[in-house]
């Protein structure tokens, strides 16, 4: 994983984890991957229960691509954000959306960037 450069504080990791978080939400938003794909360190990984670990730019960016596509398409990226903590380098949030009952995402952050995601969804049929 990437080298880690420590925050003076816990309130300034949090508050680091907080922006990528708000920015990473915004790039969903709008169905982005360029702009999703510029949150993640390189070697960064996701955790998404289908079996598989999503390692790195290259599959991270075909994730979003096909997320964006086939459970996200416009008109669906407007989410309800129903819990949010954030905590030091991690941030959790349990959302739900027009076509995703509930979802839950867990980011950690390191230098501003996401090492490591981990994604479960409940999706309307």
């Amino acid at each position: 994983m990437t080298t880690q450069t420590l925050p003076q504080n816990l309130t300034e990791q949090s508050s680091q984890t907080r922006m990528v978080l708000d920015r990473h939400l915004e790039a969903f938003r709008l169905g982005d991957v360029d702009r999703t794909l510029t949150d993640y360190a390189t070697d960064a990984i996701i955790i998404n229960g289908t079996g598989s670990v999503i390692k790195g730019h290259a599959e991270i960016h075909e994730t979003f691509v096909q997320v964006y596509r086939d459970y996200f398409p416009d008109g669906t990226r407007n989410i309800t954000i129903d819990e949010l903590a954030v905590h030091g380098e991690t941030a959790y949030i349990r959302w739900r959306a027009k076509n995703a009952i509930m979802a839950t995402d867990t980011l950690i952050v390191r230098d501003g960037k996401i090492v490591i995601q981990t994604f479960a969804g409940l999706f309307r049929e």
